[in-house]
């Protein structure tokens, strides 16, 4: 008989991975939503073209060495927030035409129609121009309209679907972005400096971590918008925040994300001028990530500026998956030193659906077996129930004991009558449904664990389902180092010790397998 302890807790556990289910499958819309392109081939675990395999692996050298930064585009908050208008740099500026108009009717006519003939223009200058008159009739208006709407705005971007930012966040280097937003901050959960924080941008450069560094601004710092002529040329002029960004940025290796889409986007326009000047003589040339679609155009853009560009897939949705591998490749500390490390549901549900994607893309499974326990059959069941609905079985595994309780004998007992597989390893009793005999010859399935640490187990049950003819692959979030090679599809690394929100595998001091 089961307790009602465990009963109430197995009932908790349901309710959560409803809850987590539901923000999965959001997730995955979401990157539907996002994705236009068709899907891409396998270059090693990334997918899409790498254009350049040098390239990348200076990326992950200078990010090992902590010898790197990130600047963050627009792309990035288009993506954190599915798609606001606000996160964009023309739905910014069309929020503030409408505002501009709304407040003032005088406008409507023939300032309006040149306003946005020049937002639709492919010149930077002429989008620069837009910013400007929206600042002056905003800023011109009684009851403080400019930071109104700034805060309406950009002020008003929550994050749904955080994984990417959370990837950056992880690499433990400077973030700086030409966002005006909070969403940086949000997930990572670091301070706000804008482009005028001496002080906090030298904190940031010795112990990085603690600040996002807004090259253009914060939207609850007006003093600090860089958004039109008159803001580009006083940030430009101001010489102490040159001299120190300055500084920092001739000897970090700068990688641009989120800016591939935006070509005309004049904030990356005026960045990359300012940074060509800086950067001629070093000996380092930015790298932007773009999509394969853009990358042709985009060397064309930005080589003649000094910059190097990588194409890290043909979806949107591919630049997250390319940024967690270069984490995995660069961050050797999570596989190295020890101290555990704690992951809760808002940090596991982006992992999930990045493994859920790099599985989706030449792999359709016709059912998935999970290994058995409440940390498996969650994200399992999330990852069945955002693609195909294949059916979801459980291989159900007991340790060997010297005394097992009355559970396990009695399900041992139900389990050999029904005619369920039994497999006996050293330490583990395995069994799996009778069901898994009744696929057509030739079907996929997917073997699933929350963490493959010794692996010996699944790959037990991965020959048993080869000896009755299927494709069989294996698939977890956690794998340790010394067993990846043996595992399909995984989101990390690890070999210290490691929390799930279900508990975790080395918390109990279990050793492999």
């Amino acid at each position: 008989m089961i307790s009602c302890c465990k009963l109430d807790w197995f009932a908790e556990c349901v309710d959560t991975v409803r809850q987590e289910v539901t923000r999965c499958i959001g997730y995955s819309e979401l990157i539907r939503r996002l994705d236009t392109a068709d899907t891409a081939s396998d270059v090693g675990r990334t997918v899409g073209v790498q254009l350049s395999a040098y390239l990348r692996s200076e990326i992950v050298e200078a990010l090992k060495k902590r010898n790197a930064l990130f600047v963050v585009g627009a792309g990035v908050a288009i993506s954190a927030t599915g798609g606001e208008q606000a996160a964009s740099w023309n739905g910014l500026l069309e929020s503030g035409i409408a505002r501009c108009v709304d407040l003032d009717k005088s406008l409507e006519g023939a300032w309006e129609t040149q306003r946005r003939a020049d937002l639709n223009s492919t010149d930077a200058s002429d989008k620069l121009d837009v910013a400007q008159q929206i600042t002056q009739e905003l800023k011109a208006h009684p009851g403080a309209q400019y930071g109104k709407w700034l805060r309406d705005t950009v002020g008003g971007l929550k994050s749904a679907s955080p994984g990417i930012v959370q990837v950056l966040s992880d690499f433990g280097v400077p973030l700086f972005t030409t966002n005006y937003d909070s969403l940086l901050e949000e997930v990572s959960g670091r301070d706000v400096a804008t482009w005028n924080d001496l002080t906090h941008i030298q904190e940031e450069v010795q112990d990085p971590g603690r600040y996002i560094i807004h090259l253009h601004g914060h939207w609850k710092k007006q003093d600090s918008i860089v958004f039109g002529y008159k803001s580009y040329a006083d940030a430009i002029g101001d010489s102490s925040s040159q001299a120190v960004l300055r500084s920092l940025m001739a000897v970090k290796s700068i990688v641009f994300v989120g800016f591939g889409a935006g070509l005309a986007d004049p904030n990356f326009s005026s960045l990359g001028i300012w940074l060509s000047s800086v950067l001629k003589d070093s000996g380092i040339a930015p790298v932007v990530l773009v999509r394969e679609a853009e990358h042709q155009n985009a060397a064309k853009r930005y080589r003649q500026q000094g910059y190097s560009v990588i194409s890290y897939g043909k979806e949107y949705g591919d630049l997250e998956l390319y940024l967690a591998d270069l984490l995995n490749d660069s961050n050797a500390s999570k596989a190295t030193v020890g101290g555990r490390i704690k992951f809760d549901w808002d940090t596991v549900t982006p992992m999930l659906m990045r493994l859920h994607r790099r599985i989706e893309r030449e792999y359709r499974p016709d059912f998935i077996v999970s290994m058995s326990g409440p940390g498996n059959v969650a994200p399992a069941y999330c990852l069945a129930h955002s693609s195909d609905d294949p059916p979801l079985l459980t291989a159900v595994t007991f340790p060997k004991r010297p005394h097992r309780s009355a559970n396990c004998i009695a399900f041992k007992g139900v389990a050999e009558k029904s005619d369920w597989f039994h497999h006996e390893s050293t330490r583990w009793d395995v069994f799996l449904p009778n069901l898994i005999k009744h696929f057509p010859k030739g079907s996929k399935g997917l073997i699933f664990d929350d963490r493959a640490i010794g692996g010996r187990v699944q790959k037990e049950v991965a020959d048993i389902m080869r000896g009755l003819g299927y494709e069989v692959r294996r698939a977890a979030l956690i794998v340790h180092p010394g067993c990846k090679d043996e595992v399909d599809y995984y989101e990390q690394v690890i070999s210290a010790d490691f929390g799930f929100p279900w508990g975790g595998k080395y918390g109990r001091n279990d050793p492999p397998a």
